[in-house]
């Protein structure tokens, strides 16, 4: 039996655990000196180097260390609830979740116990630091070493893969040359520039911000930001102006990575040098800043369209008892824009149909765009000649891989079948759009928000026999042309009985649009702090 299934029908076994445990702990501690205990700081240093310090609290013989404090020092991302009293760590692979008064650690969804429980103290968690550290190490992917005896944790560097940016001003431009511990392949490095910062985004990289933090400005650099996520790390470069062009350059004999920025005019060190040093320490105007703002604003994500699929003429798929597909997915879209009205106040929702009628394929992606929309949701419902086949998928826009996924998407391609000849005639091309889009902007902003939303489904469906069955791509026509992030939700196989049990409840639907929300929810907290 697993652990989680163990501790959920046994509850009482894992609390009496943690009693003898304590009370153990305690009798130990009692007859056994510990050299540590009346250390006042946990010191934290790198290959030696003291990095910071952290003020200990003692309780039941147990030093206890500030989550929040400890992710400060990290440069870790943290959600905090105070009134629920959990935090969110956001480590560079992992996601920890600590409760208050709970024994319990969540890491990457599955459950952990500690002999002692977390304590709320002067409104923050506090975790004890003899069980925490330990159960880090074995459960994550941090590297480090921890002395209880002499309170001191030792990090090591080989917990980043990306350790050092040199940026390198020359006569027509400049270099930013990366250091890499790992081989970053195309595609896994992006760049984006979004009102006069240059974003670098490496997916799966883990960054020794630190170190990244104290390079030296030149070129046409002036300032430099990271950021590291649980998908990715970003580094965010102010740019003096903006470059004609930019380039990824990979040099895998040496796992560097080069993003080369190119001026009109050539620059000349002497002027790069005095542009430097006229820069620092030079406070905007207020002219300047309000429109900095009113650019960041244009960024922010406050406008959402939600496409049900199919529609009016075309019901999608039918299954066995004349359920239609068109009518299950309009439900689930409806339920979803309820809740983001409630729950994200400051976002617009939009519809591609609020009703029962149809709406060709490409209508749907020009209402997003004509409309800014900044995200695109579509929501279907799946199904299989297997019987058996049950679970939802997220898709992304790209080519189809393996049978499963081209069936999924010639099922929801189909739907030109009800569109005139003309229309038809357009969606030809498609291979060639498909190629010219391989670099959109947005096609790693897509696969990030998949699997935020995957991830929530999933768990808003835990408890039942309804799994995720991983995110893929197709090339959809309905996702094709939106200049924005965007996603294709199939949320069960009407082809199966169970599933489509689930998708007629209400209840359940509810839960699925509840998964999609926090998926949204996260992506939009998660883009916007880098902004």
């Amino acid at each position: 039996m697993k652990r989680r299934s163990f501790l959920k029908n046994i509850p009482i076994v894992g609390f009496l655990f943690i009693e003898i445990e304590q009370a153990f702990g305690q009798l130990l501690q009692n007859i056994l000196p510990e050299s540590g205990k009346e250390l006042s700081e946990l010191t934290i240093q790198r290959e030696g180097k003291v990095i910071g310090t952290l003020p200990i609290i003692w309780k039941n013989q147990l030093a206890h260390i500030s989550t929040k404090q400890l992710a400060d020092v990290f440069q870790f991302q943290t959600y905090f609830n105070e009134n629920k009293k959990k935090i969110v760590l956001y480590l560079p692979q992992n996601k920890v979740v600590v409760t208050a008064n709970n024994a319990f650690i969540l890491i990457d969804e599955e459950v952990y116990q500690m002999p002692a429980s977390a304590l709320w103290l002067n409104n923050e968690i506090y975790v004890p630091s003899r069980y925490f550290f330990p159960m880090l190490q074995r459960c994550t992917r941090l590297a480090f070493s921890y002395d209880q005896n002499q309170q001191l944790l030792d990090l090591s560097s080989s917990q980043f893969n990306i350790t050092d940016v040199i940026i390198s001003p020359r006569e027509n431009g400049t270099v930013l040359r990366f250091k890499t511990q790992r081989e970053f392949k195309a595609g896994e490095v992006t760049t984006d520039i979004r009102y006069g910062w240059l974003h670098v985004d490496l997916y799966g990289g883990k960054i020794d911000s630190e170190r990244i933090n104290q390079s030296k400005p030149a070129g046409l650099v002036s300032k430099i930001k990271t950021f590291q996520f649980a998908e990715l790390a970003s580094v965010a470069f102010l740019l003096k102006k903006e470059p004609l062009s930019r380039e990824i350059v990979f040099q895998p004999e040496s796992n560097e990575i080069l993003v080369i920025l190119r001026t009109k005019e050539e620059i000349s060190e002497d002027e790069l040098a005095e542009e430097d040093s006229s820069f620092e320490e030079t406070e905007p105007s207020d002219e300047v800043q309000n429109q900095l703002e009113e650019e960041r604003r244009k960024w922010l994500i406050d406008k959402i369209i939600i496409d049900p699929g199919h529609g009016g003429k075309d019901p999608g798929t039918v299954a066995k008892d004349k359920t239609k597909e068109k009518d299950i997915v309009l439900a689930i879209a409806l339920k979803l824009g309820q809740l983001i009205n409630k729950e994200m106040p400051e976002v617009k929702v939009m519809y591609t149909r609020d009703k029962d009628y149809f709406v060709p394929l490409q209508q749907r992606t020009k209402i997003a765009n004509e409309n800014n929309g900044k995200l695109f949701i579509s929501i279907h419902a799946n199904s299989n000649d297997n019987k058996r086949a049950s679970g939802f998928e997220t898709y992304i826009l790209g080519p189809e891989k393996g049978d499963m996924a081209r069936d999924v998407v010639l099922k929801e391609n189909s739907v030109i079948n009800f569109e005139d000849s003309q229309t038809r005639n357009e969606y030809k091309g498609i291979n060639q759009i498909l190629a010219t889009m391989a670099q959109n902007a947005f096609s790693r902003q897509s696969e990030y928000l998949a699997s935020l939303v995957h991830q929530e489904i999933d768990k808003k469906m835990q408890g039942i026999d309804f799994k995720g069955r991983g995110v893929k791509q197709g090339p959809f026509w309905v996702m094709v042309g939106a200049t924005m992030p965007n996603i294709l939700i199939e949320t069960g196989f009407l082809s199966n009985a169970y599933d489509l049990k689930i998708l007629k409840t209400a209840a359940y639907q509810f839960k699925i649009a509840e998964g999609i929300l926090e998926g949204l929810k996260r992506y939009k907290r998660d883009f916007e702090s880098t902004i």
